[in-house]
């Protein structure tokens, strides 16, 4: 776990490509790596040789290393994949859940926004090719998301067929390693907003229903009490 002495102090958190106001940075590591989980389909880019974008499937260890580490894969013929076997300089972008707050759910005057939250992370690329290591990455995404099946689906558990066939896959792709060197975390949940404004929005959300809007609402309770405040930190 990071030094939490550097990550409150902002340390962490500097020259990232997002402008973040000190209001929406979140002053806990353990909320940013909750978002990464729950919101783990990311942005890659890669600025050399030169600047190329992929969309992947990411895999956070919380424990590996003082800010974490990601584990991703990409097509082996992707071209970003000859930057991650260089060991280049990755950022990464994950969005969590947006959600649109119209002013009809204040109790005082306003003007429509968006409530969010958005992880930027920065570290250098680790390449591994390990068939064992490959596959754990794998299956680990698989339980992963498969934990996020609607309780009416049934959750999909590989068989021999869907194992062999992994098997055949994996000369097709490029694993690798991202140990996390700097964060930066966007969460705007009506941190600007009375009290009365944030329970509005939470009650609004709630009724809107949907994973956007119920994820933000969850997010927005977990920050203020029942009277719209803000919960004492921890």
């Amino acid at each position: 776990m990071a030094d939490p002495t550097k990550f409150l102090s902002g340390q962490v958190g500097q020259d990232g490509w997002v402008y973040v106001n000190d209001d929406y940075r979140p002053e806990d590591l353990a909320e940013i790596h909750a978002l990464i989980e729950r919101w783990p389909f990311a942005v890659l880019i890669v600025t050399e040789p030169e600047l190329a974008l992929a969309f992947v499937p990411i895999e956070l260890r919380r424990d590996v290393g003082p800010l974490g580490t990601l584990v991703g894969h990409v097509a082996a013929v992707d071209p970003i994949a000859a930057s991650l076997r260089a060991g280049e300089r990755l950022r990464m972008a994950f969005l969590g859940p947006v959600t649109y707050v119209s002013p009809t759910l204040y109790a005082d005057r306003g003007l429509p926004t968006y409530n969010f939250g958005a992880v930027e992370v920065e570290g250098r690329a680790r390449p591994f090719d390990d068939e064992q290591a490959v596959r754990r990455h794998l299956m680990t995404l698989v339980s992963i998301h498969e934990a996020h099946t609607p309780e009416q689906q049934a959750t999909w558990r590989p068989d021999e067929w869907a194992r062999n066939r992994i098997g055949e896959l994996l000369d097709e792709l490029q694993a690798f390693e991202l140990p996390i060197d700097w964060l930066d975390a966007k969460v705007k949940m009506g941190q600007n907003r009375t009290p009365g404004d944030r329970l509005g929005t939470i009650a609004g959300l709630e009724a809107a229903g949907g994973e956007h809007a119920c994820e933000a609402a969850r997010m927005m309770r977990a920050r203020y009490d029942d009277n719209g405040d803000f919960r004492p930190r921890a």
